[in-house]
This record gives structure tokens, C-alpha cells and sequence, in this order.
């Protein structure tokens, strides 16, 4: 009786030993499984991130580049504005003649028996009221003089047939049409190629970092 109990206890404890092993191996297969689900995850998050960084740094560089020449363009424009401001201050008479024969250049496309509208900034508006026969005499036609409500730098604009065709001859419209030429004078002073490689550069720092994880 005693032997039958020592031999049931024994295969018990066999038993036991023998599941306390299979628990032990399925819990071992089932940690390698999560951290291995983990590990894959976390990698697939890490390339997300670097993916992210990676694009949203090349576009906020771009967007960093392409604004810092806008505003490179914007001064320069000002800087064309104050000095050619500056010049006709200092000699209006030659501004003036300049002026003048530049409205002579147009004169046979425009002096025909039609509304002939000549418009300028409140300076050159007044002295031309004054001197009103410079004006005329370059037309066979009648010409009418008048202030534009928005002022400008210099030049003129002209409005034909109660302003159904216009042409604008004013300073500042001529630098804004030079808008291409400046921006290839800003592109001499920061290069292109300098930027993608740095652009480069990065996107080759990232690729290490993805495969180092």
C-alpha cells in the first residue's frame, strides 16, 4: 500500500515536473514571440519617425530656402526703390527728360483721334500741370493729364478709349517684370547645389540610422 502511494506520488511529481517544464517552454516561446512582435514594431515606428524627420525636414528646409531668397528679392527691390527714389531727387530735371522722351518713344502708337490719358504720380502730376505743353506738343492729339489716386515712383501709365487699354510704364512695374532677372542675380549669391547637399547629406544620415536599428 505504502510502495503503490511512493510510486503515485513519484509519477506525480514527474508528471508535475514534466508540465512545469511545458508552462516553463510555452512561456519562453510566448516572451520571444511578444518581444519579438515588439521588437518589429518598434523598428516599424522608428522608420515611420525617421521617414517623418526626414520629410518634414527636407520641406521645411526648402520652405527655409525658397523664403530666405523671397526676402533677399524683397530687399533688393527696396534697395532699387530707395536708390532710384534717391536719383530723381537729386536731379529731377533729368528725370524729367527722361520722362519725356520716353512718352516720345510710344507717341506714334498711341496719338490717334481717341481718349489719350496720361497718368502719373502727384510730384510729376503737378509739375506737368505747370509745364503742360512739354506734354502736348509731343501729340497732334489732345492729351489729358491726370493723378494717379495710388502713388508711385516714377513713369507713367496711359489709358486709351476710357481705359479700355491700358499700358503701364512706371518704375515699379519695370523692376516687378526684372523679377526673373533679380532672382537669377540671388541664385549667384546662395547656391542651389549647396543646399541639396545638405539635403543629401541628411538623407544619408538617416538611412544609417535605419540600419543600425
Amino acid at each position: 500500500m505504502i510502495e503503490k502511494a511512493q510510486k503515485e506520488i513519484k509519477e506525480f511529481n514527474q508528471q508535475s515536473v514534466f508540465q512545469k517544464g511545458e508552462i516553463k517552454k510555452r512561456f519562453f516561446e510566448r516572451s520571444n514571440e511578444r518581444s519579438l512582435k515588439l521588437k518589429t514594431h518598434f523598428k516599424e515606428n522608428y522608420n515611420h519617425f525617421l521617414n517623418q524627420s526626414l520629410s518634414s525636414t527636407l520641406l521645411k528646409g526648402k520652405e527655409t530656402f525658397l523664403n530666405l531668397k523671397n526676402q533677399l528679392i524683397r530687399e533688393l527691390i527696396r534697395s532699387l526703390n530707395e536708390l532710384i527714389k534717391d536719383k530723381i531727387e537729386k536731379n529731377y530735371s533729368n528725370y524729367i527728360q527722361f520722362l519725356l522722351k520716353t512718352i516720345k518713344k510710344i507717341k506714334d502708337t498711341i496719338d490717334k483721334p481717341q481718349e489719350i490719358e496720361l497718368i502719373f504720380n502727384s510730384r510729376d502730376y503737378r509739375y506737368l500741370m505747370e509745364n503742360y505743353g512739354k506734354v502736348q506738343n509731343l501729340f497732334k492729339n489732345p492729351v489729358e493729364i491726370n493723378k494717379d489716386p495710388k502713388d508711385f515712383i516714377g513713369g507713367f501709365k496711359i489709358s486709351l478709349v476710357g481705359g479700355m487699354i491700358s499700358y503701364d510704364y512706371t518704375i515699379d512695374n519695370l523692376i516687378n517684370t526684372k523679377s526673373s532677372f533679380l532672382q537669377m542675380e540671388i541664385s549667384k549669391i546662395i547656391d542651389d547645389s549647396e543646399i541639396k547637399l545638405i539635403e543629401q547629406n541628411y538623407s544619408l544620415f538617416i538611412q544609417n540610422q535605419k540600419s543600425n536599428i
